[in-house]
């Protein structure tokens, strides 16, 4: 290491890089439970690097042999997480705006409809993150949003009823699809399989998921791995506006975890 009066721009430059790096790596994980993972793996390799300077050379060989097992063991068990944080650094940095506010008060309508009747629905607005892979579960469909259509679709005892419907732009491209499952041990353990579907949707991609409760009749957001707070109408327009029409508003979803 140079001295301090010796330092250079480029060992300045490797400071930024650096300390970018680490801090991107936690916005990644920030929010998730790789977070508490990643807190147990810093004492863990403090442990160690104490019992090496310390001489205990038994500890050493034992923390180092189950560390070499550890990384393994992790890769598997965080597959979805490792899975979701590359998808996220591959992410393009534009953004569709296609969906136009026609569309999207349209979208607001049906769902306000559905749950007046207490119609469970699910529905994934696509952003940057292409939904493809989710959309050849279900019904490939070409079909302008409209009211009707999202109601129809949705209708008890319909064949796609209990599916998830994706949305690109202003038109429906999918219904009847099969959204991944959020994990049972979560802060959302308690809610039903429509609401887990809808942020396990939201943690692997950048979709806007919307999800009204048949039990309940209410209108939920689920946005990068959380489920906000019960929407009324007016509440579901200007989230719907600030997510994906507005191109200022692309931000995180603030959410309160409720009783199903």
């Amino acid at each position: 290491m140079p001295p301090l009066g010796q330092i250079s721009v480029r060992d300045v430059l490797d400071i930024l890089l650096v300390t970018f790096l680490v801090y991107q790596g936690y916005l990644l994980v920030s929010g998730t439970r790789a977070v508490n993972v990643v807190r147990g793996i810093l004492v863990f390799a403090g442990v160690w690097v104490a019992a090496q300077l310390l001489g205990l050379t038994t500890l050493s060989y034992l923390l180092g042999r189950a560390g070499t097992v550890g990384i393994f063991a992790l890769i598997v068990l965080f597959q979805p997480e490792l899975r979701a944080v590359l998808e996220r650094v591959g992410r393009p940095r534009g953004r569709d705006t296609g969906a136009s506010g026609a569309a999207l008060q349209d979208l607001a309508r049906a769902m306000e409809r559905l749950a007046e009747r207490k119609t469970g629905a699910l529905i994934a607005i696509e952003r940057r993150t292409p939904l493809g892979e989710y959309a050849a579960t279900g019904v490939s469909l070409d079909a302008l949003v409209s009211v009707p259509f999202l109601e129809a679709l949705f209708a008890r005892n319909a064949p796609l009823h209990d599916g998830g419907v994706i949305i690109q732009g202003s038109r429906v491209i999918a219904a009847g699809c099969l959204f991944p499952l959020q994990s049972s041990d979560g802060t959302y353990r308690r809610y039903g399989t429509r609401h887990r579907a809808a942020i396990g949707l939201s943690e692997l991609t950048d979709a806007v998921v919307l999800v009204v409760s048949e039990e309940r009749g209410s209108m939920r957001v689920a946005l990068q791995g959380r489920l906000g707070p019960d929407l009324t109408g007016a509440e579901l327009r200007e989230h719907l506006r600030t997510l994906v029409y507005d191109p200022a508003g692309y931000g995180p979803l603030p959410s309160t975890p409720e009783a199903p």
